[in-house]
């Protein structure tokens, strides 16, 4: 193809734009055909892929590293993290003037405390809550109501300028004088945490196992082994609970949908009730925070014993003598006991459908728990029966684990 000359105004020359060079342009490289004429004045492309340099190799590893453990730390935000930290608060003892125990647990909650109010021999367990840590504070107590009159003010837990020490106002029951109870910190409170999922910005799915609880002395094997046995019930729980975020991503890319903000917090407040060289019970309150209507949280009673070096679980049928009737007669007094305190609708107690397997043990007696849509409904919220020991004389044994009781008869 003769070549063609095109001039500017300036007088300098350019290759016309049909098949020809444009100044400041590169015509499109053509592969080498050796049939045409003049093949050795076309630019020949090499096919071979070249190989990157190694300083643009180790520029690729390195964004591919700090992706990745940009992932990680929004996938698992506990990444290089202790699973068991110390935390804030404690679980506090003392004695009213009728030198019964008295109990407050604090544990963290949004920047301020949950704490949990317990007399022995009260039965129903009370919680208050404040909205910052600092010394002093003092906070109402939240009293279910109650039908038994006459109606008694609500007692007040108040911090001092110490962190170990609280104060509790509790009513008296004979009028509406009250007294005040000095209370010092008792066992420190430990926790444990598990987050699995991602989370980019509003968008993601999380799940977050957190649970608080007091740290056992070490001195006594048993308090070591069973401080063994619930962190191994930690790790079991929070596998369970935090498998959750990569089924929620699954499904979300399966429907091809984008997915959104999705946040499920479990949490447990582990409140001791009793601690011996052999035997420790706890009740646990716990709290699934998943969105929707409806009472979520849920009261367990967990009884441990020291036997044969080993820590194992104490069930209500090792406490109560073995004969066929215990069940039917522990059963109708709890009925007696709720119908006493005013509640309405516990009749499902009687029935066997309602397991008793809910109990603690403390210095003075025995506590069985019901919850929520258990006996009545939701709204109604949890209840709680307390028996002397002397009450169930006639059907605890006097061997066995009930023989370690503290106040067994």
């Amino acid at each position: 193809m003769p070549q063609k000359f095109e001039h500017d105004t300036d007088g300098r020359a350019h290759f016309s734009n049909r098949g020809f060079l444009r100044r400041g342009r590169r015509a499109p490289p053509r592969r080498l055909d050796t049939g045409a004429p003049g093949a050795h004045t076309q630019p020949v492309v090499n096919a071979t892929p070249q190989t990157p340099s190694p300083r643009r190799a180790r520029w690729v590893a390195l964004a591919f590293a700090l992706a990745l453990g940009v992932f990680t730390a929004l996938t698992v935000r506990d990444a290089g993290r202790p699973a068991v930290r110390a935390v804030a608060g404690g679980t506090f003892t003392g004695r009213d003037v009728d030198g019964r125990l008295v109990q407050v647990c604090l544990f963290e909650q949004d920047g301020g405390w949950q704490g949990w109010l317990y007399r022995e021999g009260r039965e129903q367990t009370e919680w208050f809550s404040t909205t910052n840590r600092a010394h002093p504070w003092q906070a109402m107590v939240n009293v279910r109501e109650r039908v038994d009159v006459p109606k008694l003010p609500e007692p007040v837990v108040a911090s001092t300028d110490d962190a170990l020490r609280l104060n509790a106002t509790l009513p008296r029951t004979n009028g509406w004088a009250s007294d005040t109870a000095n209370l010092t910190r008792q066992f420190e409170h430990l926790s444990f945490r598990r987050l699995t999922g991602l989370r980019l910005g509003k968008f993601g799915g999380t799940t977050e196992y957190y649970a608080q609880f007091p740290k056992l002395p070490d001195k006594q094997p048993f308090h070591a082994a069973l401080a063994g046995r619930i962190l191994n019930r930690f790790e079991n729980h929070a596998d369970d609970f935090t498998t959750g975020p990569l089924d929620f991503w699954k499904d979300n890319i399966q429907h091809r949908t984008f997915p959104p903000m999705n946040a499920h917090v479990l949490s447990e407040n582990w409140q001791l009730r009793l601690l011996t060289t052999n035997l420790a019970s706890f009740v646990v309150w716990s709290y699934v925070a998943m969105g929707g209507s409806g009472n979520h949280s849920r009261w367990d009673g967990l009884t441990y014993q020291w036997q044969d070096g080993m820590v194992t679980s104490l069930g209500l049928s090792a406490v109560f003598k073995p004969v066929p009737d215990w069940k039917p007669a522990f059963r109708e007094r709890c009925l007696e006991k709720l119908k006493s305190k005013g509640h309405s609708g516990p009749g499902q107690v009687s029935g066997d459908d309602i397991p008793l397997s809910n109990f603690t043990l403390s210095p003075t007696g025995l506590q069985i728990y019901f919850n929520p849509y258990e006996i009545v409904s939701g709204a109604d919220g949890e209840f709680v029966v307390h028996f002397d020991y002397a009450e169930l004389k006639d059907l605890l044994r006097t061997d066995g684990p009930a023989a370690l009781l503290p106040r067994a008869p």
